[in-house]
């Protein structure tokens, strides 16, 4: 049996070098950074109500929380909603919220925060964007919203770290 060979050049396909895991930042498109912005500024007037509205729901999704969290919404309102706007500010940033945020997480993970607690924050967090900005709340912000959420909560629980170290053995969470 013969081997036939093909006079044509061999186009070699360039390989893409997958970045480290965990070593990227949040990852928002900018029409995604400008909806969380415009909706977060909406907020603003009533910044400490919608924190109290925030606890609140939480308390109700998970009443053992208020035990870790404290049993002053109004308090822990304004902290949450202080954190909430320079997460916000942050996004215009792209090297400052992740290592912040990772950091933070460890403390927090110290405290006893589980996954299962930043899920209910952020099903929390979402049912107060809905009732604070009921018809302002689009399909896009929300989505939006839904990412950003989604990825502060991978970052804080360390579930990436985690994930790296269940398959390599080596990273500490």
């Amino acid at each position: 049996m013969s081997a036939v060979l093909d006079p044509r050049p061999v186009r070699s396909i360039p390989r893409v070098e997958p970045a480290p895991f965990g070593a990227g930042e949040i990852l928002l498109t900018p029409a995604q950074k400008r909806l969380i912005h415009q909706s977060f500024v909406k907020l603003e007037p009533a910044l400490e109500l919608v924190g109290q509205l925030f606890f609140l729901k939480l308390y109700r999704l998970d009443p053992a929380l208020r035990e870790r969290f404290g049993s002053d919404p109004k308090k822990l309102g304004r902290k949450f909603m202080a954190a909430a706007k320079l997460t916000v500010i942050a996004l215009k940033y792209d090297d400052c919220l992740a290592p912040t945020l990772r950091l933070l997480g460890v403390r927090q993970r110290m405290l006893g925060m589980k996954v299962r607690d930043y899920r209910l924050m952020g099903k929390a967090w979402t049912w107060t964007l809905e009732r604070s900005l009921e018809k302002q709340l689009t399909r896009q912000t929300k989505d939006a919203w839904t990412s950003l959420i989604t990825q502060v909560s991978r970052l804080l629980s360390g579930s990436e770290a985690a994930l790296l170290h269940s398959v390599t053995g080596s990273a500490e969470n």
